[in-house]
């Protein structure tokens, strides 16, 4: 009878967690619908005129709408994928990503002084391992528990990974995905729980880093010469030697504060501002909406971000809570850097604007991004494999008797859903009462124990809660 009751109990567990995984994150849908249809009209807007001088004025919004039906498609599949399958799959996807990188420099296509694409710029690697990089690194961290705090088993080996991910990155060169990449991973590095000594010494060694890489490397001259003509025009944008620059603060000037209207701004023709349906998509956003439609754009990633970090705090386990902050971070500094490189606050980087910008490579990507991170709000996660999860003598997470691994450093390591600085592991009670994250309790999923008090218990604090408390 016990056992009969025990079983009746975990199945009306599921099946009340099934339901609530069923509910999308409404709001997360509508931030990012709101800025596919935003940015279509804006390609529309910015390329017509060259278009005009091509197959038709639709050329380029047209191939950006084919681009924005497949990264739908992308992200409502990956959004019905429970998104523990991306921890299974990280090593491959890392192998992938670093070969792609590693292809592109031999077979890829020369553009603009530069090896960054295949089949004529149709295919951006770069942009793909973005995605790799985060998926790979959540499910790394997330297998080091505690003893990330190791200087030898978490920051040399997570420096080592990213050094050589950066240089494939800097022979393409692409500097500024580089950057990106490896500041969205020590971000998460951070989340996950490093020691803040930690992060002086990250921060000393990148300043040093990429000291030495402008300095001395003939093949950052081009980016060496754009910062040494920010330096010189960093008090007046105005006065600066870099057409891009100048031209951007001339389009957001015209705008003044509710543009010149859609379709009617003139730094996308010809002689004006390069690449306004790409690079430099938020001047002319800038220029035809005004100053509301530029911080309507920055409200939309602020309220992105959100979403996202709130996705984190309520992941269902820690490798949801670091890939949600993951991915949050990775859209959301792009779009800060795009926005920066507009109003001349950093240099000219070529980074588009996420899910606005034209672009094939990026905008499957993000959306595929956005498809997890739809996956992690719904607590979408591996019943079965959950509902038998235990632990072990050694403290290992089991799964139905049989101890879980992932070979991620050189030797078999632990594959327990911990985080850094939790001290403890999540294993699943079928019985026990279901909650959110930020109250003692279960999550979403069924899983009972301790709260993280590293990512999760940082997110919450941005939201003004308080720090997810810890079960006796």
């Amino acid at each position: 009878m016990a056992t009969k009751s025990l079983t009746t109990k975990s199945l009306t567990a599921r099946r009340q967690a099934d339901d609530r995984a069923g509910s999308y994150d409404w709001g997360l849908i509508t931030v990012v619908t709101t800025l596919l249809f935003f940015g279509l009209v804006i390609v529309f807007s910015a390329s017509f005129a060259i278009g005009l001088e091509m197959d038709s004025p639709y050329y380029f919004a047209g191939r950006q709408l084919m681009y924005m039906t497949l990264g739908v498609v992308v992200m409502v599949v990956l959004a019905r994928i429970p998104y523990t399958v991306w921890r299974t799959w990280a090593i491959p996807i890392m192998a992938v990503t670093l070969l792609l990188l590693l292809a592109v420099l031999i077979f890829g296509t020369d553009t603009h002084n530069a090896r960054r694409t295949f089949f004529g710029g149709r295919i951006q690697p770069g942009e793909a391992a973005k995605l790799g990089v985060v998926i790979y690194a959540a499910a790394w961290l997330t297998s080091k528990g505690d003893r990330i705090r190791r200087v030898q088993v978490g920051l040399l080996p997570f420096s080592f990974l990213l050094g050589i991910v950066g240089m494939l990155l800097y022979f393409q060169p692409s500097l500024s995905t580089a950057i990106l990449i490896i500041a969205t991973a020590f971000i998460m590095f951070f989340i996950a729980g490093a020691a803040i000594h930690q992060l002086f010494i990250i921060l000393a060694g990148g300043i040093a880093t990429f000291w030495l890489v402008f300095e001395y490397s003939p093949l950052a001259a081009h980016a060496r010469s754009r910062i040494d003509l920010y330096i010189q025009a960093i008090w007046n944008p105005l006065e600066s030697d870099q057409w891009q620059v100048w031209q951007a603060i001339q389009a957001l000037m015209r705008g003044g504060a509710f543009g010149t209207g859609v379709g009617e701004g003139i730094a996308k023709l010809p002689g004006y501002l390069p690449f306004t349906w790409q690079d430099n998509i938020f001047a002319l956003i800038g220029e035809e909406m005004g100053l509301m439609g530029a911080l309507f754009i920055v409200l939309l990633f602020t309220l992105f971000a959100y979403f996202g970090l709130r996705t984190a705090l309520r992941a269902p386990d820690n490798f949801g809570a670091i890939l949600a902050t993951g991915i949050t971070t990775l859209i959301t500094l792009q779009a800060v850097l795009h926005m920066a490189v507009t109003v001349s606050i950093t240099p000219p980087t070529g980074q588009p604007l996420p899910l606005i910008s034209y672009g094939g490579s990026s905008l499957v990507t993000m959306l595929a991004a956005v498809g997890i991170l739809l996956s992690i709000s719904r607590g979408l996660t591996t019943a079965p494999a959950a509902a038998s999860a235990a632990t072990d003598s050694t403290g290992r997470q089991t799964v139905s008797g049989k101890t879980q691994h992932a070979r991620f450093d050189f030797g078999w390591r632990d594959w327990g859903s911990r985080l850094s600085g939790t001290g403890s592991r999540r294993t699943f009670d079928s019985t026990a009462p279901t909650s959110t994250f930020g109250t003692t309790g279960t999550t979403r999923s069924g899983y009972a124990g301790r709260q993280p008090r590293a990512a999760q218990g940082f997110i919450a604090r941005i939201f003004g809660q308080r720090r997810p408390t810890r079960r006796k």
